[in-house]
C-alpha cells in the first residue's frame, strides 16, 4: 500500500457571498455594457479663434519665412497677430511680419494650413502713420470701439477713383488700417504678439530707420507721425456690420463646424 501525499483542496466558498454569473441566461436579450469613465489628464483651456493655436502660428511664421527675399525684405525681427479693418468697415485677421526692409502683411488660411497671400509694403515708402481712436460717420450701424494704426504710403499716388472705393476687393488704396485682434490668447508669447501699440512703436523706429539708409531719389524723404482719430468712411455699413457680428474674417468654431 502506497502512502499519498497531501492534496490541496480550495477554501470553502464563503456561504453569505453569492456567486455572480459573468453573462444572464440570455445575454443577447438582457446584458448592457458597462460605461467606464477613467480619469484623464486636465485639457488645456479652449481657444476661440484657430490662430491662436501654437502650432498655427509656428507653421505660418516658418512658411512666411521660408519665402524671404535678403534683397528685398532683409531680416525678420518681429511677428505680430491683428487684424484689417477695411475702408468699408470690415475686419479680417493677419499675421504682420517686420523686417528690417519691408512690411508683410500675410493672409494666412489657419484651417488648410497652407494656402496664403502675402501683401509687402517697402518701410522706405511709408511716409505716414496715423495713430488713434477710430471714427465713424453718425449714419454708421457698426462702430468698433478701441484704437487703430493706419500706414500710408507713396503719398504722390493720385486718389482712388469713385469706382475703386466702392469696390470691397480693391487694392488700388495706398493705406491699410490695423487694429487688434479681438481675441485673448491664454498664452503669454500669443497675449504679447497681440499688442498694437508695441507693434506701432517698433514700426515707426524700424520706417525712420529705413528711409535714413535707403532715401528715396527725387522724394522729400522722412516719416510723419500724427496722433489723430483714424477715420473709416463708411456711409451706412450694413455689410460690416454683418461681418462684424458673425466674425467673418476670423476662423473659429461656430456650431460644431470651423471655418
Amino acid at each position: 500500500m502506497s502512502a499519498e501525499g497531501p492534496t490541496e483542496t480550495s477554501p470553502p466558498a464563503d456561504p453569505q457571498v453569492p456567486k455572480l454569473p459573468m453573462y444572464t441566461q440570455e445575454p443577447r436579450a438582457s446584458f448592457t455594457p458597462q460605461y467606464i469613465d477613467p480619469e484623464t489628464k486636465q485639457k488645456p483651456p479652449h481657444e476661440d479663434y484657430f490662430i491662436f493655436r501654437p502650432t498655427v502660428v509656428q507653421q505660418a511664421v516658418q512658411e512666411i519665412q521660408s519665402r524671404l527675399s535678403p534683397e528685398e525684405d532683409g531680416t525678420m525681427r518681429r511677428t505680430w497677430i491683428l487684424a484689417q479693418l477695411s475702408h468699408w468697415g470690415t475686419e479680417r485677421e493677419v499675421i504682420v511680419f517686420l523686417c528690417d526692409r519691408s512690411l508683410l502683411i500675410c493672409y494666412y488660411d489657419v484651417v488648410e494650413l497652407g494656402r496664403s497671400h502675402v501683401f509687402r509694403i517697402p518701410l522706405n515708402y511709408i511716409d505716414n502713420v496715423i495713430w488713434g481712436p477710430l471714427s465713424y460717420p453718425k449714419l454708421a450701424l457698426n462702430k468698433r470701439e478701441g484704437n487703430a494704426i493706419q500706414i500710408k504710403w507713396d503719398k504722390l499716388r493720385e486718389p482712388p477713383s469713385l469706382l475703386s472705393w466702392w469696390n470691397p476687393w480693391t487694392e488700388d488704396l495706398s493705406y491699410i488700417n490695423l487694429i487688434q485682434h479681438p481675441g485673448n490668447p491664454t498664452e503669454k508669447k500669443l497675449q504679447d504678439m497681440c499688442q498694437l501699440e508695441n507693434f506701432m512703436e517698433q514700426l515707426v523706429e524700424m520706417v525712420k530707420s529705413a528711409h535714413e539708409r535707403n532715401p528715396l531719389p527725387g522724394r522729400a524723404n522722412g516719416l510723419l507721425v500724427l496722433q489723430r482719430p483714424v477715420v473709416i468712411d463708411t456711409s451706412l455699413g450694413l455689410v460690416s456690420l454683418f461681418n462684424h457680428k458673425v466674425q467673418l474674417g476670423y476662423a473659429k468654431p461656430r456650431w460644431r463646424f470651423g471655418f
